[in-house]
């Protein structure tokens, strides 16, 4: 009987795993940077505008259990531009992946690399997480942060209103079989 071992499962989930970490470290933006693993060896490449950025990124990977080595392929250029479109694209699809309740909305304007983020949130961790996301990126001057967090709105369960009417509800179940 033949075995062929598949190597490539590991290196997967560990890029995932790097993937994962880079998300949630808010000194570097997945946005900038690709990640390939190898046998245990982690190409990582892209462009930030900061050498901090960079060993931001090299300091997060090489704490990673299971990297055997890393090859570095970050680039920071001295002249980096991101246009505003792909500013505003890039971060309205990060956006889109935290705002999960409905009735809350973020705006994204980007004019010369200064993003302005409009609208309406629940949760003041929302709020946050949406400028984090726009500071970690390469090519952002400035954030103006004009977001309201506004109160949910009150829903009363279907049941309660049949069984207890509260007291701005006299009188209007009255009569009604």
């Amino acid at each position: 009987m033949t075995t062929f071992l598949n190597n490539k499962e590991p290196d997967m989930e560990l890029a995932r795993m790097i993937r994962d970490r880079i998300k949630w470290d808010k000194r570097v933006s997945l946005n900038d940077l690709g990640v390939v693993v190898k046998d245990g060896t982690v190409i990582v490449s892209g462009y930030v505008d900061s050498s901090y950025k960079k060993n931001a990124a090299l300091e997060v990977i090489s704490t990673m259990e299971g990297v055997w080595e890393i090859d570095d392929r970050i680039i920071v250029p001295l002249d980096y531009y991101r246009s505003d479109e792909e500013l505003k694209k890039l971060l309205q699809k990060q956006l889109s992946d935290i705002l999960k309740i409905s009735g809350e909305h973020i705006e994204v304007e980007v004019i010369d690399g200064i993003v302005t983020l409009e609208g309406e949130v629940y949760r003041p961790r929302l709020k946050a997480m949406a400028v984090g996301a726009a500071w970690e990126m390469s090519g952002v001057r400035d954030c103006l942060n004009l977001i309201e967090i506004r109160e949910p709105p009150y829903r009363v369960p279907l049941h309660m209103a049949e069984d207890q009417p509260d007291d701005n509800l006299k009188g209007v179940f009255d009569g009604v079989n």
